[in-house]
């Protein structure tokens, strides 16, 4: 009921004044012909019916329909429902006109509110959209300014780390792209940025060895923030075992499983290399995939297999 009436308070056409008016009245005339009909069962409250037509004149169109459908219902009622004497109907009359006034007036500063709120809504959208779109350039411009420094110093160890965190400031660019064109606030479609961004993590981290990633998501929407957290750990996932499943060339496939459970999302990220290690090393990436998920409220276990490792990350998504 209050989104109805919120729908008809902002997005009522703007009548010509003497179509409100006539319109009111006729909303007025409603309310007596009611009256008439159930005078029998309402005679001991002759203005009662009066109100909800009040109401909706303020609401449907503006203050002064109001106004003008309180002074109505008063004259109306006083000349045929409110008995003789005419002196004993004043104090009823002068409550009713006005608690109908303020009905009207209070009304028009709600309308004027949520059109303040509304103007002030869409300035701050786009705003956010302004912000985003910079955001964005600055993240490509960082991602540049990376890959020339990256083929610029000979030393493998930078360059593995340049890559490193080309890929992460990568995660968070995807999510960009991906709230570019969308209202703010709105939710991030899981499957399509999770396949986006694992081709990323392809085309920068396999080169000419023949490794596959495979991806396999449940139709998910998560906040933007949640999508980037969850993109990290798929990142960090992925990039481990390209690192170390797959040595001296060895071919194989990573699969990237999500799946919904309730309120929780299950990472699973497996492959078919040489194996889980004896001992996980506690490097940036390991470090950054206990943050996260620390973040989200999950836990995160892995397996040997017969061929290959398994881990799983299960973290909790907001509804």
């Amino acid at each position: 009921m209050d989104r109805l009436l919120l729908r008809f308070m902002s997005v009522t056409p703007r009548y010509p004044l003497w179509v409100r008016y006539l319109l009111s009245l006729g909303l007025v005339g409603l309310a007596f012909v009611a009256k008439l009909l159930l005078d029998d069962q309402l005679r001991p409250d002759p203005l009662m019916l009066f109100i909800p037509a009040i109401f909706l004149a303020s609401v449907i169109f503006d203050r002064g329909s109001g106004f003008l459908a309180t002074g109505a219902s008063a004259a109306l009622a006083a000349r045929y429902f409110i008995p003789p004497p005419p002196s004993a109907a004043i104090a009823p009359l002068l409550i009713f006109l006005a608690s109908g006034l303020c009905l009207a007036g209070v009304t028009e500063a709600l309308r004027t509110a949520l059109q303040k709120h509304s103007e002030a809504k869409a300035y701050a959208d786009v705003l956010m959209m302004e912000l985003a779109h910079r955001t964005r350039n600055d993240l490509a411009t960082i991602m540049s300014i990376l890959r020339l420094q990256a083929r610029s110093d000979p030393n493998p160890a930078v360059q593995a780390a340049i890559t490193s965190a080309l890929a992460r400031i990568e995660v968070v660019a995807k999510v960009h792209d991906r709230l570019r064109d969308t209202p703010v606030n709105s939710s991030v479609d899981l499957p399509a940025y999770l396949e986006a961004l694992c081709g990323s993590l392809s085309d920068l981290h396999r080169g000419v060895r023949p490794i596959a990633i495979r991806v396999s998501c449940d139709e998910i929407a998560v906040k933007s923030s949640q999508a980037a957290s969850v993109g990290l750990i798929v990142n960090e996932l992925v990039t481990n075992a390209f690192k170390y499943a797959f040595p001296e060339g060895r071919p194989g496939v990573v699969e990237v499983d999500v799946r919904k459970r309730n309120e929780k999302v299950v990472i699973t990220v497996r492959d078919d290399g040489i194996g889980c290690p004896t001992e996980a090393k506690s490097g940036l990436g390991t470090r950054l995939i206990n943050l996260m998920v620390a973040q989200m409220q999950g836990g995160m276990t892995r397996a040997p297999m017969a061929q290959g490792c398994e881990v799983e990350v299960v973290v909790v998504i907001e509804s």
